[in-house]
């Protein structure tokens, strides 16, 4: 429910179009929730059909058409529980971890050089963060100093785990980084030999 009830969030502070809602995820909830413009299309439009939503077709001057889409009075109140819910666990799918646990055999540089551009991604990552953090598009929806703060602690919230993220490659660096790789083959003639 977590992407649909993000639309019915935005369209709470105002309607809006599929285009100008892709743009409110990049420019507001991105640092911690990403989403495509077909995602958005089809989350509309199941919405829609729920009657959680509602469309007017709008003129475009010299250009299609454009749908613009409006929180309805059970959308309304479909948010306002989905607010209230406990949260589910969080199930963290980590790319790099998951390579990480499996490259024992991996040579030490290889593994470094992975680690490093790990590292040089988060720190572009970090530096959007806080370029988001003083720019006005995360607060131009705010309707209350509240909202202001709320919105503006989530992308520090981007930023301190880019933070944690940065440390423990570094972490990982460092202490791999005098390690030798022994090959497989190798430890079970070892294995075997001490029988």
């Amino acid at each position: 429910m977590s992407l649909p009830a993000a639309i019915l969030g935005f369209l709470q502070h105002e309607p809006a179009t599929g285009y100008t809602l892709k743009n409110r995820f990049e420019s507001t909830v991105a640092s911690f929730w990403t989403v495509t413009q077909s995602q958005i299309y089809r989350e509309l439009h199941g919405l829609e059909r729920e009657g959680l939503v509602v469309v007017r077709r709008q003129a475009g001057e010299g250009k299609p058409n454009r749908n613009v889409y409006a929180l309805s009075a059970a959308g309304q109140s479909v948010l306002s529980a989905w607010l209230r819910q406990p949260l589910e666990p969080l199930q963290l799918r980590h790319p790099l971890l998951l390579k990480f646990v499996f490259s024992a055999e991996v040579k030490p540089a290889e593994l470094d050089a992975q680690l490093a551009q790990y590292a040089a991604s988060l720190a572009q990552t970090r530096e959007a963060y806080a370029t988001r953090l003083i720019g006005r598009q995360i607060v131009e929806l705010a309707r209350s100093k509240r909202e202001t703060q709320i919105w503006r602690l989530s992308v520090v919230h981007g930023l301190h785990w880019c933070d944690a993220e940065l440390a423990w490659v570094e972490l990982a660096r460092r202490t791999l980084g005098k390690a030798p790789v022994r090959p497989a083959r190798k430890k079970a003639k070892r294995a075997r030999a001490k029988r």
